[in-house]
């Protein structure tokens, strides 16, 4: 039985991801032609953080990173599919929309070539207006309707945890729905990834690379991490209209299981960093040992 998300497949399997995405449209009844420009644009977007997109360095930011933005565009998909199982009408066109705007929601940490800045951490405030700014380029120079550049746009936007959701104006009621389903993936993504824990020392890098003062160590961000969660779960019941709460319904009709395995990780995450900071203050290292993350530092 499925008990985690990597065994539906592992975001460290690009090709595989790739091809869980075109399943994923598929489930939703998204039209080949969208599907194949969903795939031209997740092949650009690879290559732009494999430093192979022309005017663009290489993706520096090992939290964000483009395996944060496979678990990301899965969940917003997931997302999408659990929501229309459950009756919320969205059209085949959003979807489409909703997916390239989970694959362009982070480009804004990659430095043009000729950008003064050491690393593209250094944009950590101001990530999200650039990666606007890239879906725009990109999607202008690709001919795509001023519309869909506006809405992708506005998914990206409510991906910014300093947005205040209650004054957004949202472009139309399906808008609104897949901002937050885009809003929710980013972070479910994140905070349910079997290596969520082990990647934090590297945010916190990307933290300090930004002058971003709010965590005075590693051990402070990793404790600080316990309360977001609770912060965050706050903003999917709030902000976000508890648009995750029928994400069991992909799991039982697409896998039948009859689990949120996003609820899961989730718990199994914050369950083991509690203990860790727990019963191992400033010993953290020394318990987040998957995928050889940390002995990389």
């Amino acid at each position: 039985m499925l008990s985690q998300l990597s065994m539906i497949v592992s975001t460290k399997d690009v090709p595989a991801c790739r091809a869980a995405i075109v399943q994923l449209l598929g489930f939703m009844k998204v039209e080949r032609e969208s599907i194949n420009r969903a795939t031209e644009i997740f092949d650009d977007i690879y290559r732009l953080y494999q430093g192979l997109y022309p005017g663009y360095r290489r993706c520096d930011t090992p939290y964000h990173d483009f395996q944060h933005v496979l678990d990301v565009t899965l969940a917003s998909l997931r997302l999408c599919d659990a929501n229309i199982l459950s009756g919320v009408e969205i059209s085949t066109h959003g979807v489409f929309l909703a997916c390239i705007a989970a694959i362009f929601h982070d480009t804004g940490y990659i430095p043009e070539l000729d950008d003064p800045v050491e690393t593209g951490a250094v944009y950590t405030s101001t990530h999200v207006s650039r990666s606007m700014l890239f879906a725009q380029k990109y999607m202008s120079e690709k001919n795509y309707p001023e519309d869909d550049i506006l809405r992708v746009s506005q998914m990206i936007l409510l991906t910014d945890l300093a947005v205040k959701v209650q004054y957004v104006v949202f472009i139309s009621r399906e808008n609104e729905i897949l901002s937050k389903i885009v809003a929710a993936g980013d972070l479910l993504g994140q905070m349910a990834d079997r290596i969520y824990l082990e990647k934090l020392p590297y945010l916190y890098l990307e933290f300090r690379a930004a002058n971003i003062t709010a965590y005075t160590s590693e051990e402070d961000l990793m404790q600080k991490t316990c309360g977001f969660f609770k912060v965050m779960d706050n903003r999917f019941k709030n902000d976000l209209d508890n648009i995750a709460e029928c994400l069991y319904l992909h799991f039982d009709q697409r896998y039948d299981i009859n689990i949120d395995l996003y609820k899961i990780g989730m718990q199994h995450n914050l369950e083991y960093l509690s203990y860790i900071m727990t019963e191992h203050p400033g010993r953290h290292r020394e318990f987040l040992k998957r995928d050889g993350i940390i002995k990389k530092l």
